[in-house]
């Protein structure tokens, strides 16, 4: 009988902590996924300043080719530095999955970026991976990790 009381209690709270992860916002049950959308539109607007303001003081982002790039103001240099060479055209994070707990919101998923070099020329496709964790402070949810790699080339057809 003792057993059967242990089983009932389980149930419950099983179904009551459901119950309540259930009912939780969207936005607060995946905090990757808003810090993610706001990247779009920054990558969309050109704009370094926005990109870096979704990092926390201590993130660390890792692009295609680069080693990790660490804190705030570096990440700021390293768009700076990119947007002031290229002009993003279409910017799209695509077959994401986000896993959250409490303030912290993790995912990944694939990207794509296009860019035309402000010095003419044509227009340039990336895409690949990424794998990236958000924490909420203060109510603000901000990458602390960010690292994207870029997909292979295709074979070559033969």
């Amino acid at each position: 009988m003792k057993r059967m009381n242990w089983i009932v209690l389980f149930i419950c709270l099983v179904i009551t902590a459901g119950s309540a992860f259930a009912a939780e916002p969207a936005a607060t049950k995946h905090g990757l996924m808003t810090v993610d959308n706001a990247w779009v539109k920054a990558m969309l607007s050109n704009d370094a300043a926005a990109c870096a303001a979704l990092y926390a003081d201590d993130a660390v982002l890792v692009l295609p080719g680069s080693g990790a790039i660490k804190g705030k103001n570096a990440i700021l240099e390293a768009y700076a530095g990119w947007f002031k060479d290229v002009k993003v055209t279409d910017a799209a994070v695509m077959d994401s999955h986000y896993r959250s707990a409490g303030k912290v919101s993790a995912g990944w998923g694939s990207w794509k970026v296009t860019t035309v070099p402000k010095a003419g020329g044509a227009p340039t496709t990336e895409i690949g991976t990424f794998c990236a964790v958000a924490v909420e402070t203060n109510g603000v949810w901000k990458y602390v990790a960010d690292h994207a790699s870029a997909d292979p080339a295709p074979p070559a057809k033969k």
